[in-house]
């Protein structure tokens, strides 16, 4: 039963200037819970996840996976390599290699998360610095923003297919009133409008309890991806006609090395990808044991994104075979079904294959894009801002960005995941370092709350210039690249082949930096006063979860009244040994 709130409970905000300050104010720890830290660091959904709220288990972020990449976007991702001129071997092989790289990155990034319970918000405080966390927790947003749009393009799509079934010529019909350098026609925007309002009131569910909506997704998706394929398999050119390759493929192959194609394909991969893997805290903090975001999340990823790639890759050879074009998206391609089999069966048939997909579209933009906003949003403002708060803003924000015209051809859409991934993999592999490497895969979790110069995550005057300094570098390897991209006449070859191989680069680049930057500075590990040298992941075991065993939730977070200078008690370096032997 839905409780709705009095005439007076919904005048009450508005009685005095106080009361409406109050009422706009985030709330400040979860019920029955005491706040870790200030209100300046701190809100209910900053701190971490507390024990009734992790309420997902071991199937959950597989299934979350599975649900993910039996979607548009997986199946785009794979098709669009065969209409930019990839031959489907090489598609393929860009696949496996992608989806074995984004494999272990998921479990790596999940880790922190899963271990302490807080999201990539807290963790960016870690690596990056109280201060220097909010450029890459904006950088992030920013992101979210883009691809909330570019999901509900997607939506809208479907949903135009959908009433195209139902209405037939009279959607077909329907009067454009918008110039061809829109990019859209009337009808569809109409229908991307219409995904928008649908999206709406979901912006306030909270993401403890968004899994039902991927378990859901999780098994039907899958069947709809492949009823899909073994439509086009029997309608199609099949296997042989897979074998054929397009003019743009012949071409690219005559001027373009394989193992550069190949490469080119990863970077694509990864590039859709990434939003998912940025995300990885904000979803296994919600796990309950660690191995709910171990290695069985792995393999999901690996398993689901090489077959929903071959799928979407192998039905548009399949049927470019047939019709003579690669349909790279989806709806484009069930138009085309329509167009060739206007029957009462293929419309109901390319209807319900549609809702399938429309569903899903829903479930990606929760999980991969307003939530993750949400937690940045609470990261950036956590005096005033939660997680739902942030979703609605994200979900008004997402029709400002146009996306419609980075979805106007294959070339734009694989331009735009390039370019994400430039800027994505160096904060990766900074936080990757950082923590399997510089902290043994120790956190201190109140000093994520605490913004004191004397603060373990203050570094220098709140930002950890090493880390920044690692991701500026591996930035700039990708940056001639993705300004070829956009700039043709300006890329020579050594660019255009630093740029195919723009994730791997940048990621290694940016991690090599960082692990020999911390060489030549101190990081402490541990607040001033607890020097003592830990083993792997100390601080996560025995139920401590980031409190030393004198901490109890809720206490004032340990902050050392002047700073401790002796070394032994504040730093532990690379390189220095414990008693036991141990880093």
């Amino acid at each position: 039963m839905v409780n709705l709130p009095s005439r007076s409970e919904l005048a009450a905000p508005f009685r005095s200037k106080e009361a409406f300050v109050n009422f706009v104010k985030a709330p400040e720890s979860a019920d029955g819970h005491t706040r870790v830290g200030s209100e300046r660091w701190s809100n209910k959904d900053l701190e971490p996840t507390p024990l009734e709220h992790r309420n997902w288990t071991w199937y959950n972020l597989p299934l979350y996976w599975f649900s993910n990449q039996f979607s548009l976007t997986g199946w785009n991702t794979g098709s669009s390599l065969i209409a930019v001129g990839l031959t489907w071997q090489q598609s393929f092989a860009s696949c496996v290699l992608g989806a074995l790289l984004a494999s272990v990155i998921v479990v790596c990034m999940a880790r922190p998360g899963v271990q302490y319970h807080i999201g990539f918000p807290v963790l960016a405080r870690s690596s990056m610095g109280m201060y220097g966390a909010y450029f890459f927790i904006f950088i992030r947003a920013i992101v979210c923003i883009v691809w909330y749009g570019i999901q509900t393009f997607y939506g809208g799509s479907i949903l135009s297919v959908m009433l195209r079934c139902i209405f037939g010529s009279s959607w077909e019909n329907f009067t454009n009133t918008l110039g061809a350098n829109a990019d859209i026609s009337s009808k569809v925007l109409l229908a991307f409008f219409i995904v928008w309002i649908l999206q709406f009131p979901f912006m306030w569910v909270h993401p403890r309890n968004i899994h039902y909506v991927f378990t859901v997704k999780g098994f039907t998706m899958p069947i709809a991806a492949f009823a899909i394929f073994g439509w086009c398999m029997a309608n199609g050119g099949g296997i042989n006609g897979m074998n054929i390759a397009s003019k743009e493929a012949e071409t690219a192959a005559s001027t373009t090395p394989l193992g550069w194609s190949i490469m080119s394909g990863i970077n694509v991969i990864m590039g859709g990808l990434s939003p998912m893997l940025v995300n990885q805290p904000d979803l296994a903090r919600y796990c309950q044991k660690t191995r709910d975001a171990g290695p069985f999340q792995g393999v999901s990823v690996f398993v689901s994104s090489v077959i929903v790639f071959f799928l979407g890759l192998a039905s548009t050879a399949s049927m470019q075979a047939v019709w003579g074009e690669a349909y790279w998206n989806i709806w484009d391609l069930l138009d085309s079904v329509l167009d060739h089999h206007w029957t009462p069966g293929a419309r109901a048939g390319v209807f319900f294959l549609a809702l399938a997909f429309l569903l899903g579209t829903f479930a990606t933009n929760f999980g991969a894009n307003s939530i993750p906003f949400g937690s940045d949003m609470t990261g950036l403002f956590p005096r005033w801002l939660t997680i739902r708060r942030g979703q609605v803003v994200c979900a008004i924000l997402g029709i400002a960005v146009v996306p419609w015209k980075l979805m106007a051809n294959a070339q734009a859409f694989l331009s735009f995941l390039g370019s994400y991934n430039i800027f994505m993999a160096p904060l990766c592999a900074v936080i990757i370092v950082d923590y399997f490497y510089v902290r043994r895969g120790n956190i201190h979790v109140p000093s994520c709350y605490d913004g004191s110069k004397h603060g373990l995550y203050h570094f220098w005057s709140g930002v950890n210039w090493v880390g920044c300094l690692a991701w500026i570098l591996g930035t700039t390897m990708g940056l001639p690249g993705l300004v070829g991209e956009y700039q043709p006449q300006l890329l020579t070859d050594a660019s255009r082949y630093m740029y195919m191989m723009g994730w791997l680069l940048t990621f290694v680049t940016a991690g090599v930096v960082y692990a020999v930057g911390v060489q030549f500075v101190n990081i402490r590990v541990f607040p001033a006063g607890r020097g003592m040298v830990k083993t792997w992941e100390w601080l996560a075991k025995d139920g401590r979860e980031g409190f030393f065993d004198d901490e109890r939730d809720g206490q004032v977070i340990y902050v050392q009244s002047s700073p401790v200078t002796e070394k032994s008690e504040v730093e532990v370096k690379m390189g220095t040994k414990g008693d036991d032997g141990s880093l």
